[in-house]
């Protein structure tokens, strides 16, 4: 199959677009600008898609996730996404490496039925929604044809919000609802009626902006190659690769199950509070994929599991263990961002926040000023809280995951509490490795504790330590096979 692409220049692309001024949109002026940018885009051969592949690759800054806080380390991220509309089928492909390994894992939907599936586990199960939009609208949105596509699908909600300057060309911004997203906001430039940038508002993140440029053809369908994706102003994926084709066929394996995969087991329901009691005082308890661990110890309550909705958690624990003394200490396992967010309510509940020095910054920043700012508490190897059975050690280790990370022993119990390195949503089964499981499988067993259970912080599921000792027996790194057409 040969594909035929033609670069286009910013002056170049001026040639695809129709000749209507902006001044003479009146009355009608959102239909008007939207069939420009069709025809700008490829007209017929646009609103008549039947098929199309996004074949992307990125370099990832991993925001808040490096093996030390003063280090910005990358991810290299392939993405392919196939879509064939008129039979509703879609599938999305998924391979990133980075320095706990390298993960490939696809969604593939009809519509009405849709499965993931574990490249690695070799498995694959029921995936939460059949709705591409939810798994693959992510990267529909890095693409510009594909938003022309969609927004001349809904006109009559597409809003003019005015015209601006940008990159001293006249642009005219023009928002479009998209499912499952905050609406989009385009900027279309005036002369060609491509689309130079989408940005868009995350709760959570704030203004998320999609850079487009180096405008091509394939099938007679014009698309930007270049891509870049900024999270609150700061590059979060910067592209190296983004080929698109258009109308061509796509073999139904795509939207297989590969042979030999095994269909997953059970999954544990997490969508309401989970309470594992471990004994008397000590709790594992959460929803979702956040948890933590609570402990009595004769020098008080000491928690682990730093996930936002820390005080509904410690709620829940009063109330299962009828133990209502203050929160003594917080044991902030490592410095990762998603582990910080319940911080401030653990110093608003009066608990000295256990950490190591080279994360003290990350840590202050993560709490409000208005929870009292929270007492740091610097340990370095290993503390005790507590004496005799009613103690807990904290125990600073290295792993490929976090260059300090503060594992917590309730010797009582045999139990040790980790994040991140091991996990399973499944009721039963060995949990499946990566280099972060190996490096602390190694590091427990150099501390020479004696280990008979494992908590996380995003399972529900208590693990044995020879569910560890398993996978990491089982672990083999991941290549892409090339047989998949992601990795070719």
């Amino acid at each position: 199959m040969r594909i035929k692409t033609k670069k286009i220049t910013t002056m170049g692309a001026a040639i695809l677009s129709v000749a209507i001024p902006l001044a003479a949109f009146a009355g009608d002026e959102e239909n008007q600008l939207i069939d420009a940018m069709t025809s700008a885009y490829g007209g017929s051969a646009l609103i008549n898609l039947k098929t199309f592949q996004i074949e992307d690759r990125f370099i990832a800054p991993t925001t808040g996730q490096s093996h030390t806080p003063g280090l910005q380390e990358i991810n290299y991220n392939r993405i392919l996404v196939k879509a064939d509309i008129a039979q509703s089928k879609f599938s999305y492909d998924f391979w990133t490496e980075g320095r706990s390994g390298s993960f490939l894992t696809s969604t593939i939907s009809d519509g009405e039925t849709a499965f993931t599936i574990d490249y690695q586990a070799k498995s694959y199960g029921q995936a939460p929604s059949a709705d591409h939009y939810g798994f693959a609208g992510g990267s529909m949105r890095t693409t510009d044809a594909i938003l022309a596509y969609e927004i001349s699908k809904v006109k009559d909600q597409a809003k003019l919000l005015g015209e601006v300057d940008y990159l001293n060309r006249p642009h005219v911004k023009v928002s479009m609802p998209f499912p499952q997203s905050a609406d989009l906001t385009l900027f279309v430039d005036k002369e060609t009626y491509l689309i130079s940038k989408m940005t868009r508002n995350n709760p959570a993140f704030g203004d998320l902006d999609y850079v487009y440029s180096n405008y091509q053809q394939n099938n007679g369908i014009t698309y930007a190659a270049n891509i870049d994706f900024f999270l609150a102003g700061v590059p979060n994926l910067i592209s190296t690769n983004h080929k698109l084709v258009f109308n061509d066929s796509i073999s139904d394996d795509a939207f297989a199950v590969p042979e030999k995969f095994k269909e997953e087991g059970d999954r544990i329901d997490t969508t309401e509070m989970r309470v594992n009691k471990i004994a008397s005082g000590v709790y594992h308890l959460g929803q979702g994929g956040g948890y933590s661990l609570f402990v009595d110890t004769s020098d008080g309550v000491v928690a682990v599991g730093g996930y936002p909705a820390l005080t509904a958690r410690y709620d829940r624990y009063k109330t299962e263990s009828d133990i209502h003394k203050p929160l003594s200490y917080q044991v902030v396992t490592h410095h990762h961002s998603d582990h910080l967010g319940g911080l401030s309510e653990a110093a608003a509940l009066g608990a000295t926040l256990v950490t190591v020095a080279d994360n003290n910054q990350v840590v202050k920043d993560a709490v409000s000023p208005s929870s009292g700012g929270g007492r740091l508490l610097n340990i370095s190897k290993q503390v005790t809280f507590g004496e005799g059975k009613k103690r807990v050690e904290i125990y600073e280790v290295a792993t490929i995951h976090a260059a300090s990370f503060l594992v917590t022993y309730v010797p009582a119990e045999k139990l040790v509490f980790i994040a991140d390195h091991m996990g399973s949503p499944y009721k039963t089964g060995v949990p499946t490795a990566n280099l972060n499981t190996v490096t602390m499988h190694a590091a427990l067993k150099a501390l020479g504790l004696d280990i008979k259970k494992i908590a996380t912080a995003h399972n529900a599921r208590i693990f044995s330590w020879k569910d560890m000792e398993k996978s990491v027996a089982a672990y083999a790194p991941l290549n892409c096979a090339e047989d998949h057409s992601l990795c070719r």
